[in-house]
């Protein structure tokens, strides 16, 4: 998931650029028909990437009328039909993929378009049609011998297994309704990504069953429906001054760790112990303002301003570790959830939002160090020696590469991550140094 949001976000990027150019009046000239259909098309897949969905065929419709007979012109019509299923246009879906389906017969396209027209008919109850509709996946491909055969088939399969669960839940022994609501709502996450209805038949396995031996896998996979529907798009760019102040804390406490111990920063209390504006002293009144003006600060998460189901994931992961802390669940937890906190980290850091991915980063060590989260405030560190103590900034960037090294078995892919950042950070204090020399002359 993290691969699909960084390609979404660099996409952005890289398209933006380009067109920011082409409005100049510069490359456009000199662009091949072939370069322009490419420009045309990468743009409507951003948008379709970002939920964009109504820009996006826009663009897809244009790219289709402009290049009828180009290889992706089916594909284009599949992201038009795949932006209304999103957004539970079922009507105008099933319109788009019954004309994929007239154009391209012998198109890859055309089996999707067979395969969603089923779970358009599924998520409108009509289990018939729907069946009917994989029925003429299996027809075209009866050995089974390709990937969209075999999901046809899955989903009949599924389709049997849910109804005997819903059987059981209104007739069955009361010892194993749970699990036949545990595997409903295994059915719409897995086999059909229906995450919001995944999320809603795991919620009733925690509101029934709450000592069921499946209540700390339900509440997990409650967590996971909430980060595969944030993920589908790019987190919003964050900002607030509530924020910025939690980053500030969170920096100037680890600078100067012995600010933790304090208990009281009411305006009357001391000052420490120290010269009157030196670097303590300063970072002592900094961090009594922001808690004087946000008091509940210091017991807040870099989670808690997250959109909401970003949010919600993490909460329910919390809420593992606390409610049954006793189960394999809950001791998988923490590096899940730290896992997640540094795929947010680098996708903020990626969107040019260092400060708040290092908020990320920090959170993840403390949850459950990795190597990945060490480097990942390396990094920082090694960017921020412009702005910061250099010497500081550095121990601190080795002191993370040096953690990362001590967590990573030599023989590892990880390794060469480690060994490569290393490199890197030497070769950046020679030239940062040259520099510094070449100024004092």
């Amino acid at each position: 998931m993290l691969y699909r949001l960084s390609l979404i976000a660099f996409s952005i990027l890289f398209v933006f650029i380009i067109f920011s150019l082409i409005g100049c009046g510069g490359p456009m000239i000199n662009m091949t028909p072939e370069q322009q259909a490419d420009m045309l098309y990468s743009k409507a897949n951003v948008l379709h990437n970002s939920d964009s969905y109504d820009e996006a065929s826009a663009h897809f419709e244009e790219y289709v009328k402009r290049y009828p007979e180009s290889d992706r012109a089916d594909n284009a019509k599949l992201k038009i039909g795949n932006g209304f299923f999103q957004q539970k246009k079922y009507d105008e879906a099933m319109t788009v993929y019954q004309e994929i389906i007239d154009a391209y017969p012998n198109s890859d396209a055309t089996d999707q378009a067979m395969l969603f027209m089923g779970d358009i008919f599924f998520a409108q109850q009509k289990r018939d049609q729907s069946v009917e509709a994989y029925q003429k996946l299996l027809h075209k491909y009866p050995r089974l011998c390709i990937p969209i055969a075999i999901s046809a088939q899955d989903r009949i399969n599924a389709m049997k297994d849910m109804d005997e669960n819903l059987k059981i839940l209104s007739e069955g022994s009361e010892d194993i309704k749970d699990n036949a609501q545990y595997d409903i709502a295994d059915i719409y996450y897995t086999i059909f990504r229906d995450y919001e209805r995944a999320k809603d038949e795991f919620q009733q396995v925690i509101e029934k069953w709450q000592d069921s031996e499946l209540a700390d896998e339900a509440l997990w996979r409650i967590g996971e429906c909430c980060w595969n529907i944030a993920s589908r798009q790019l987190p919003p760019r964050l900002s607030s001054e509530k924020l910025s102040a939690y980053i500030t804390l969170t920096e100037t406490l680890e600078k100067y760790p012995q600010l933790l111990g304090i208990d009281t920063f009411k305006l009357n209390a001391p000052w420490p112990a120290g010269e009157r504006g030196d670097n303590y002293e300063l970072a002592y009144a900094q961090v009594r303002r922001i808690v004087n003006k946000y008091p509940d600060i210091k017991e807040m998460r870099i989670t808690d301003f997250l959109p909401e189901n970003y949010k919600n994931a993490f909460d329910s992961w919390f809420y593992v570790i606390a409610k049954y802390s006793h189960t394999d669940t809950a001791s998988a937890a923490p590096e899940r959830i730290a896992r997640s906190l540094i795929n947010l980290g680098n996708l903020y850091y990626n969107m040019n939002m260092r400060h708040l991915g290092c908020a990320f980063y920090r959170e993840s060590l403390m949850i459950f160090p990795t190597p990945e989260g060490h480097l990942g405030m390396s990094r920082y560190y090694a960017n921020i020696t412009s702005v910061s103590g250099q010497g500081w900034a550095y121990r601190r960037a080795f002191f993370h590469i040096k953690q990362a090294e001590d967590m990573t078995p030599p023989d590892s892919p990880m390794a060469n991550s480690v060994s490569w950042a290393k490199e890197w950070m030497n070769y950046k204090m020679r030239i940062e140094a040259l520099e510094r020399s070449k100024d004092r002359r």
